[in-house]
């Protein structure tokens, strides 16, 4: 059955000629039509902006990009609204009250519908729409610390918790686990839903910190256009800078992924500017070209001391991030399927060391894999010599996984350490319920 064509449908075809063939005055009248048409859609407000922009109507652009802001922050596409903001302020820097427009109430409120627990930085009370409320944790204050079991073996290195007890476990999603396609498939960005947004990290930086403290994010941060083939990190390079996605895609790549990885809105670049004196573990590279927010390392800190929760917010951020990419390339998991990795994810559990514990000990087998994320770490000889530092973010413990055989370094918290902590038993359960990725898994071991 024939079905005639939308209003909408001809205009959008209609603008498409006109700005092929650089009738400007045409293209933005059809562009007002177009918003008439949708009232609520930012989009239009967002592209009619730029054309006046790049017309040199700058008053009437700053007109269309605040409508935008609006907009997109009621539909909780908050980084978009911030984004929005950066435009203007670029444009005319009096406009400093277009930063309470980036309310982000629409976007709290779809964070806390489509999460089970959420860590938050913010003042007020924490409910859902039906005024039930939320489930919240401190993963700084929450997590148990790792008490050393006298209990264990000569030869074994084994923590416990106090009795009744939980361990803070990550909430994370379908969204930031699921394989993404794979770079040659998906050049053009395709935005998600707001809903899909509110399951990626880079929500609660937005969406869970106090209004005044988004507003000095959004002002002090910057906005970058990276063209196709431009870097945003460079493995190697000091982290200085945090990069939230707002458009375009990304191609994400460290030195032993087994396949790129495509980062689009609302994914986050160069999360390594979380940990402390430490580079860049990636290049990322600009697929076509980005608009990213830049949040620079001394903001990040500066904001934390001002108000300590929202260091939580970003050690979630980095705790997400670093069981994503831990999953998806080291050589331990990348022989699992889709499915099991989701299930290996959720084994991970968040625990504190405190100063002195030794979580790898010399000469004795670990009782876990741990990703260390917060504090400093030494590494010692058998006879106790100090080696170093070890750097935040890499697996410690992990042979254990392959050999069970003990360590020959001893690790040490020297201050007080987050580390996410996946115990034997859990993986090793797992795998007895798979005899074919046991298989997989001795194979594994015989290359290593």
């Amino acid at each position: 059955m024939f079905r005639r064509p939308s209003k909408t449908t001809n205009l959008r075809t209609q603008l498409g000629n006109a700005l092929k063939a650089e009738r400007l005055n045409e293209a933005l009248d059809i562009y007002e039509l177009i918003e008439k048409q949708t009232p609520d859609e930012p989009r239009w407000s967002h592209r009619r902006g730029d054309l006046l922009q790049r017309m040199g109507r700058k008053a009437d652009a700053v007109l269309a990009y605040e409508r935008a802001v609006d907009l997109y922050a009621a539909k909780g596409f908050v980084a978009r609204a911030a984004a929005m903001a950066k435009l203007i302020l670029a444009i005319d820097p009096s406009k400093g009250e277009v930063l309470e427009r980036v309310d982000p109430q629409a976007a709290r409120r779809l964070h806390r519908q489509n999460r089970a627990l959420i860590v938050t930085a913010d003042d007020s009370d924490v409910e859902d729409d039906d005024g039930t409320p939320t489930d919240t944790q401190s993963i700084i204050t929450d997590a148990l610390p790792l008490i050393a079991d006298r209990r264990a073996p000569d030869g074994e290195t084994r923590f416990m918790k106090p009795e009744k007890t939980e361990d803070i476990t990550l909430d994370l999603t379908n969204v930031e686990l699921l394989e993404r396609p794979k770079p040659s498939d998906a050049l053009v960005s395709q935005r998600p839903s707001a809903a899909t947004l509110a399951q990626l990290p880079s929500m609660p930086l937005f969406a869970e910190v106090p209004r005044g403290l988004l507003q000095t994010l959004v002002r002090e941060s910057g906005l970058v256009d990276v063209e196709d083939g431009q870097r945003l990190t460079t493995a190697g390079m000091s982290a200085d800078a945090l990069y939230v996605l707002v458009e375009g895609n990304a191609v994400g790549r460290r030195a032993l992924d087994v396949q790129s990885m495509l980062l689009g809105e609302g994914d986050v670049a160069g999360v390594s500017c979380l940990l402390s004196n430490v580079s860049y573990g990636e290049e990322v590279v600009a697929c076509g070209r980005v608009r990213a927010l830049r949040i620079g390392k001394e903001l990040l800190d500066r904001l934390v001391a001002r108000h300590p929760p929202f260091g939580d917010v970003l050690l979630e951020v980095l705790s997400r991030r670093l069981i994503a990419t831990l999953l998806r390339t080291n050589p331990i998991f990348t022989a699992f399927d889709e499915v099991t990795r989701k299930q290996l994810a959720r084994l991970f559990e968040v625990r504190r060391a405190h100063a002195g514990t030794r979580i790898v000990e010399s000469g004795k087998r670990s009782d876990a894999m741990y990703l260390p994320l917060h504090g400093r770490i030494v590494v010692r000889a058998a006879d106790g010599r100090r080696l170093g530092n070890m750097e935040l973010g890499y697996p410690i413990g992990q042979e254990s996984l392959l050999t069970r055989e003990a360590s020959r370094f001893t690790i040490e918290a020297a201050s007080e350490v987050l580390v996410l902590r996946m115990p034997v038993p859990r993986f090793s359960e797992l795998l007895m319920k798979r005899p074919d990725i046991v298989q997989r898994f001795q194979m594994l071991q015989r290359r290593a």
